[in-house]
């Protein structure tokens, strides 16, 4: 591409200075991009030599694609948490002692709870707004104050 290109510079003749003047610029924008190109391939290369040489295996040098860590929200924790408490309880209410009939209650109860459950769709907005009791204004109380005490000795 790189020799068309020159021989396309030279060879055309007559009118057309801009348009060689455009070629040239392109030329040698592609020049600078391929150097550019090469240093970055270079360094990557290198950055994954290190990388293998570290944690690759000794014989294949060939990197083991790890899991990300399974991350759960604290929302998700304190539900999932609090689901296992209320399970606990109710197997301490039936009489179950042993972790082996807890283990085995928590299951019956979960595949239960997916038989009973119904299939009907409800529709929900995407971005509910909630509206919290704490945070509303209130308005004063029309309700007359009751009198304050009055002392006996000053009547």
């Amino acid at each position: 591409m790189t020799c068309w290109l020159v021989s396309w510079f030279f060879l055309s003749g007559g009118r057309g200075g801009d348009r060689r003047a455009r070629v040239l610029r392109v030329f040698i924008s592609l020049i600078a991009m391929a150097k550019f190109n090469v240093v970055v391939k270079n360094r990557r290369a290198k950055t994954q030599d290190l990388k293998r040489n570290l944690h690759g295996d000794p014989n294949t040098r060939k990197l083991k694609v790890q899991k990300p860590p399974v991350s759960i929200s604290g929302k998700r924790k304190r539900k999932i948490f609090k689901k296992w408490r209320r399970d606990q309880k109710e197997a301490m209410e039936k009489g179950l002692i042993t972790m082996e009939d807890v283990e085995m209650a928590v299951a019956e109860g979960s595949s239960e709870v997916k038989r009973e459950k119904s299939k009907v769709k409800f529709e929900l907005k995407k971005s509910p707004k909630l509206k919290l009791k704490g945070k509303r204004k209130r308005k004063p109380s029309n309700s007359p104050s009751l009198p304050a005490p009055v002392d006996a000795m000053v009547e």
